[in-house]
């Protein structure tokens, strides 16, 4: 009887949770807009209450980046001897954004799979090594390195460049690429946290064979 009850009980939180995926695969902009808008809204007003309310306790946290920020923006304005770094700095700064754009946009694929490092990063790695054994240097001239890479003036012995020497070169472009990668991975992970936060399972088939495979399991591993 017990074994009966628990099927009954199975069964009927099974067809619970069928019906419960299939309402939410039901809730899309082109199906149901309103209640898709209505649900878009009000998670985006407790989202935001969530962020003022963190913040709140964080204040002082605020307060010091806003200062720091306020700091920043008059050194940038602000004409000096500093000007120099200031616009090193940016350079810098947007170097590495374009390359972790890219790294993101190759976690997403392009819409086609298709990897950024055959488009950009792996062309570049290229470029800069055939420069560096045709020159026996890495000390291209900046600018207009990374625009054009060209020769330096100065005189070096044959053979003299490394392979080390190269992979220094790049090394920035490769991180940046890589944090890049990574941090394009993280929406995925938050929704599928989100997900299993709000106990409602994903609607995936491997998912679901995962679960019923540890079901059957004899051991937790």
């Amino acid at each position: 009887k017990e074994q009966h009850n628990g099927n009954f009980t199975d069964s009927s939180l099974s067809e619970r949770k069928r019906r419960d995926r299939e309402e939410r695969l039901n809730i899309v902009l082109w199906r149901q807009p309103l209640i898709t808008l209505q649900y878009f809204f009000l998670e985006t007003l407790i989202n935001l209450k969530e962020w003022t309310i963190k913040l709140w306790h964080r204040r002082s946290i605020l307060v010091a980046f806003l200062l720091m920020l306020a700091v920043l923006t008059a050194m940038y304005y602000i004409e000096g001897t500093h000007q120099q770094y200031v616009r090193y700095m940016e350079k810098k700064f947007f170097w590495c954004a374009y390359w972790v754009g890219l790294g993101i946009l190759s976690s997403v694929g392009l819409g086609t799979g298709l990897h950024t490092f055959l488009l950009y990063l792996g062309p570049h790695i290229a470029s800069v090594t055939l420069a560096a054994y045709e020159c026996n240097s890495v000390n291209f001239p900046e600018p207009p390195y990374p625009d054009q890479i060209i020769c330096p003036d100065e005189e070096t012995t044959e053979g003299s460049i490394s392979l080390w020497a190269i992979i220094s070169k790049v090394r920035l472009e490769a991180c940046m690429w890589g944090a890049g990668t990574a941090i394009g991975e993280l929406p995925p992970y938050f929704m599928a946290r989100a997900a299993r936060l709000s106990g409602a399972e994903p609607d995936d088939e491997e998912y679901q064979e995962f679960e019923e495979m540890l079901e059957h399991a004899e051991t937790a591993q």
